[in-house]
């Protein structure tokens, strides 16, 4: 199964392919542009965008020009020396060498050491991983269709979200979900910004801004929509989100949407509250809950 969601098999690398996809970005790189040299590597390790483990030492480099141990990656967006990926005693953490253009702990910039726990995401500059504290428990890695360059033509016809090398289409889900359970929902939104805490039936997950206001929208859709039928009841479709949304990017797309879904959604199954986004084709996004807010 997938380290990151537990729930999916693997299917590139260690992998399934939707965690594969959010280490996604715009930036289209090769496998050949992520270089590992180590002398003492240790359990902990880094999972790239084609499920690949890249065991780290006690004190890892990040960077675009790095000379002895360290994780080389040859993108434009990652500095000569961008960060460090250090162990402290019995615990990991990542600190920023004042890159241009930063270092990302699950969406959150960082501006001071920042600890790590298993399955973390951190992107540094546009390119993302997963960290992982032992990376022997993975799975033996599975090379999946999209560690081909072997599609042709006639293929894309057939296949149905782009992948950074290969011209693959993926497909959306769709799932139509009837007789949804009603939700206890608090929203915690701090006064200065920077996102906000989500807590469900007692259970908590710390949001950015742009999930937190996704979250908040589709509750707030799906309490006001009582009178409708429940088949089609409290759903958002894709030009709303854009339109409304706090985007850090000047020309949000229906790919920014689906991405921005996905990693709520991952953040939801991680915080052990489960999938509580139902995508639907031609409807939009909805909460797969009724909610009872408190």
């Amino acid at each position: 199964m997938c380290p990151v969601c537990r729930q999916r098999p693997a299917e590139v690398g260690v992998l399934c392919e939707e965690c594969r996809d959010e280490l996604s970005s715009p930036i289209k790189i090769s496998p050949e542009q992520i270089q590992l040299q180590n002398a003492q590597p240790m359990l902990a390790g880094l999972i790239d965008l084609w499920g690949r483990p890249h065991r780290l030492e006690r004190e890892t480099l990040i960077g675009r020009q790095v000379e002895g141990p360290g994780l080389a990656i040859l993108e434009p967006s990652v500095s000569r020396n961008h960060a460090r990926v250090v162990l402290d005693g019995d615990h990991w953490a990542v600190r920023d060498l004042g890159s241009a253009n930063g270092t990302f702990h699950d969406d959150r910039l960082v501006d001071a050491t920042t600890a790590l726990k298993n399955c973390d995401r951190i992107r540094f500059g546009h390119i993302a991983f997963y960290f992982v504290t032992d990376v022997t428990h993975l799975p033996a890695p599975k090379l999946g269709r999209t560690l081909t360059a072997t599609l042709k033509p006639p293929d894309l016809a057939a296949a149905t979200v782009l992948h950074p090398f290969v011209d693959e289409v993926v497909e959306e889900e769709e799932q139509t979900d009837v007789g949804l359970p009603t939700l206890s929902f608090k929203m915690h939104e701090p006064t200065g910004g920077g996102g906000g805490l989500i807590e469900v039936n007692g259970k908590q997950v710390q949001l950015t801004t742009t999930q937190f206001e996704l979250m908040a929208l589709m509750i707030r859709r799906m309490a006001g929509e009582a009178y409708q039928p429940e088949l089609v009841r409290g759903f958002v479709r894709s030009s709303e989100l854009i339109a409304d949304l706090s985007w850090d990017t000047r020309e949000p797309s229906e790919n920014h949407v689906k991405q921005l879904v996905r990693r709520v959604r991952r953040a939801l199954i991680k915080s052990e509250i489960g999938d509580l986004i139902e995508s639907r084709h031609r409807f939009g996004y909805r909460l797969r809950a009724i909610p009872r807010t408190e």
